[in-house]
Formats: structure tokens, sequence, C-alpha cells
């Protein structure tokens, strides 16, 4: 999921997994407090949330995947070194690339396209539809058809 960050550039990453409508799991890497961490919670409201620009699908988990899911998820670092994976610096962009890539090399996600191509078209989901969350003029795009 992408969302806005407000007047800031860029946007802000994570992975939701809903458990029971609208309710999920969110884990997303944050700076707030002036160092990176991982947050992982549950949220009431992602599919509601203001600044949410886009969701997207891409893998399904289920019951007897659901532990090992969040085990990749809470094991991927969040502490603000570059990318293990592509040497890219720390954001939570970055950490949700790491993230995905973990869930592929563990066989909870197939993606269909590459990696790269994948952000591509979740940053241009998320542009196009940025203006018109933040005006109040439309909602988050939700996909929910794997990538």
């Amino acid at each position: 999921m992408l969302s806005s960050r407000g007047a800031l550039p860029g946007f802000r990453w994570g992975i939701f997994i809903p458990t029971a409508t609208p309710i999920g799991q969110v884990w997303h890497a944050t700076n707030r407090e002036g160092g990176w961490k991982l947050d992982p919670k549950t949220s009431p409201n992602v599919p509601f949330s203001l600044s949410l620009l886009l969701a997207k699908k891409i893998g399904a988990v289920n019951q007897s995947n659901w532990q090992t899911c969040v085990d990749i998820l809470d094991g991927i670092p969040a502490d603000g070194r570059p990318s293990p994976n592509t040497g890219e610096v720390f954001s939570c962009r970055v950490w949700v690339k790491d993230a995905i890539i973990a869930l592929q090399n563990n066989g909870i996600i197939t993606l269909g396209k590459a990696l790269s191509e994948l952000e591509d078209i979740l940053l241009e989901g998320a542009s196009d539809n940025k203006v018109g969350v933040e005006r109040g003029r439309s909602r988050a795009r939700v996909e929910n058809s794997s990538v």
C-alpha cells in the first residue's frame, strides 16, 4: 500500500494483510522518532484511511502460511542500513521491496512481474490518484487482482 506524505515528496509504503474486513495487519518502516524501526500493528481502518492512495494485491495469505508470513515480515531489518538485496539507501519503500523479495523467496507469494516493474506500477497508480485523494475528490484505489 502507498499513502500520501502530505506536502512531502514521495509516498509512505507498507504492507497490509486483511484478516477480517476491514481489519488487518500493517507492517511499515518508520523514522518518526529519529531512527528507523519496524512498526507492525493491527489496524481497523486501512481501507478507509484518508491518506491511502493505492492498495494493490500482490498475493494471498491463508491460515496455513499466516504465521510464516508474520515471522518473515517481522524479521525484515528496518534499522536504516542499506538493502541487502539491492544496496539501496534505506527507506520504507526499500523495506517493502525487501519484504516482497523475502515473501517470494519463501514461497508465500509469486510475482507475475519483475519487482522493478511492480514498483513502477505502484508508483504510477499512487501518483495518478494523489491529487484527487488529497483534495477529497476521490478515494484510494484498491486493486484486488494480483500482479
